[in-house]
């Protein structure tokens, strides 16, 4: 396996490329969901130690590019709870990857994303508000258990923003910074630990561009669809993630 995407055949670069491209469009509609493209279709071609740090460091320019357009959308007061519940819940998370098998908490989390997701409605009830503090922080707790021992934290809060399709803006700008802070402090760990190698800041920089301009046809895409329709295909959308953590297992 390259070590880096620099040392990959034509085909699998364009392909690798490709992948960003793909991850791009999905961070930039949804908000989330570029992390689980790309560690889903890189990890096929590079390990984990290039895909992961690369994958930290997209994730937060992705994130700060998008912050300006979606700051005065935040739903402020929901953060506050996500995180305090995220920062109990991620120590536990680390300390059971040391005790569970993750391959098979991987599969069950995927069979339980697309079970939740083409539930559709009846399994995702459109609400028509945001739930309160307790559900808040008990989804943070979720969030930060799988964050910190699967890095799989995002379907917890993108289930509970978009939870209701009157507040899928707010639920959008929200994930943008739940996203942006969880993946700083997973960059700044892959920094410490030595990760961030001049090969893959290379790649980084080779891929940046192709983040951006995937993210900008995902915002292009979201401002043309009404909340209803940004509501099911986000469901549609955790589904095909849920597949892609299967998928991802399967080929480890």
């Amino acid at each position: 396996m390259a070590a880096t995407v620099w040392d990959l055949s034509l085909p699998a670069l364009l392909f690798a490329l490709g992948i960003v491209v793909a991850g791009g469009v999905v961070r930039g509609f949804g908000g989330f969901g570029g992390a689980m493209v790309w560690v889903a279709g890189l990890v096929v071609l590079l390990p984990p130690t290039s895909v992961i740090p690369t994958v930290f460091v997209l994730e937060v320019v992705a994130s700060a590019a998008m912050l300006p357009q979606v700051w005065r959308q935040v739903h402020w007061k929901s953060l506050r709870w996500l995180f305090a519940g995220t920062l109990i819940g991620m120590p536990v998370g680390m300390w059971a990857l040391t005790q569970l098998s993750g391959d098979l908490v991987r599969v069950l989390l995927g069979v339980a994303i697309i079970g939740s997701a083409l539930g559709g409605p009846p399994a995702v009830p459109d609400r028509q508000s945001l739930p309160g503090p307790g559900v808040t922080a008990a989804t943070g707790m979720a969030s930060g258990l799988l964050n910190g021992g699967f890095a799989l934290g995002g379907p917890p809060a993108v289930l509970m923003y978009f939870s209701a399709s009157t507040h899928v803006a707010a639920g959008r700008a929200s994930l943008v910074v739940f996203f942006l802070v969880i993946d700083a402090f997973g960059a700044a760990g892959s920094a410490a630990g030595g990760l961030l190698t001049l090969p893959v800041l290379a790649q980084i920089a080779l891929f940046t561009p192709l983040c951006m301009l995937g993210a900008a046809a995902g915002k292009w895409m979201f401002d043309r669809t009404t909340a209803h329709q940004v509501r099911q295909r986000v469901l549609w959308l955790l589904g095909f993630l849920g597949a892609a953590v299967l998928v991802q297992v399967a080929l480890r």
